[in-house]
């Protein structure tokens, strides 16, 4: 099975972790949206929308790295819960399998830098569409030298033609970058680097 794919066993709802962390249903999600946005946490989402589940060796390890120990959750309960009979010690064994598994492809992306940080991701993306649509809207400032070059006498509606073909030029791109963002599957997963 590839480890780039946050498997099963490791997206548990936000009432599974609550119960572990002894806090919270709504705390849990919280922490989950924040930490989503800023740090790309992996989760499923319902029809809705909303989070369904979330990757939670990859949520202990954004806690840990970046959540603020003032706000840390409280502390587990004393006594561990009640171990249904379908429980077993391979069962347990196996998730924990898992568990070590997710966390060290994280930790190995972490230090080989294959994974990039959405936010980062995003970022740089608004700054190329930003910087594109300014040099789109530079055209019409070459209308004099068009015009000196083909020998025209009407620079002012050579100027206003160029706006207008800027102005198509930018509904094309952003027509197209929209419907690469439809075609494109949907994940919150980390982007990884080529």
């Amino acid at each position: 099975m590839p480890t780039d794919v946050a498997t099963p066993e490791v997206m548990w709802p936000a009432a599974r972790i609550a119960e572990r962390d002894g806090v919270t249903r709504e705390a849990v999600l919280k922490m989950a949206r924040d930490l989503v946005v800023q740090h790309g946490l992996t989760v499923a989402r319902d029809g809705r929308g909303r989070i369904a589940a979330l990757n939670v060796v990859e949520y202990d390890h954004l806690r840990g790295r970046f959540g603020d120990p003032s706000k840390a959750q409280a502390p587990k309960p004393p006594q561990p819960p009640l171990v249904e009979l379908s429980d077993s010690y391979d069962e347990a064994l196996r998730q924990k399998a898992w568990h070590d598994v997710e966390k060290r492809r994280i930790e190995v992306g972490d230090l080989r830098r294959t994974l990039l940080r959405r936010d980062k991701y995003e970022s740089a993306v608004a700054q190329a569409t930003a910087e594109m649509a300014r040099l789109i809207d530079r055209l019409p400032q070459e209308a004099e030298g068009i015009a000196i070059a083909l020998g025209l006498d009407d620079v002012h509606r050579l100027r206003v033609e160029l706006k207008k073909a800027a102005a198509r030029l930018r509904e094309k791109i952003a027509a197209a970058f929209l419907t690469m963002a439809a075609e494109a599957p949907v994940t919150d997963e980390e982007v990884p680097v080529e």
